[in-house]
């Protein structure tokens, strides 16, 4: 029996960290004002070159437009929690700065184990049943559900997203790591 060799595998630039993160921040129709673009290429630069950590600050930033705003992010006190992992803080700034509907929804998913596939409906289901939306003005609670899911989604909390052939299903997973998050969120509530 042999052994195989090791491969190390080497975070992205900085640059392609930017590319990544600014696909994710800014979209395809917001403008890319310049000091934003200062601020957010001081940002990805915490990213240790990692893809999910660029993703999810850019997901996060996309809500944000005010210099202030971006700012706050780049200064925060979460950036120095000792871990000895480096994208925890990352993505602990992305599930600090969420709604509290959404927060509680994705934390939720902590129930399901790693490396599951994730019915959306089934999940959206879920969260009605335990009380976690309803329905609001005039949309219906599972109106309700599919925005917290897309809003989630575009923040990179939800990942490798199927649309299952003629019934149309969609099923997902949660990377390992932002698992691990939402089992840390509900081990501390």
């Amino acid at each position: 029996m042999g052994t195989c060799q090791a491969h190390n595998l080497f975070g992205l630039s900085d640059n392609e960290c930017w590319l990544l993160f600014k696909q994710y921040a800014f979209g395809h129709d917001r403008e890319e004002r310049a000091e934003l673009v200062t601020i957010g290429k001081e940002i990805i630069k915490k990213c240790g070159g990692l893809p999910l950590a660029a993703q999810a600050l850019g997901g996060l930033m996309r809500s944000r437009s005010g210099e202030k705003e971006w700012l706050e992010i780049k200064e925060s006190k979460l950036w120095s929690l000792s871990d000895d992992n480096s994208i925890l803080p990352v993505l602990r700034l992305s599930y600090v700065h969420l709604t509290p509907a959404l927060k509680q929804c994705f934390s939720f998913c902590a129930m399901f184990p790693k490396d599951t596939e994730i019915n959306k409906e089934e999940l959206i289901h879920l969260w009605m049943a335990n009380g976690f939306i309803s329905s609001r003005e005039n949309l219906e609670a599972e109106d309700v559900g599919n925005m917290i899911w897309n809003e989630l989604c575009q923040k990179s909390f939800f990942q490798d997203i199927k649309i299952i052939g003629f019934t149309g299903d969609i099923f997902f997973k949660m990377h390992d790591l932002v698992h691990d998050l939402a089992q840390s969120i509900m081990g501390q509530e």
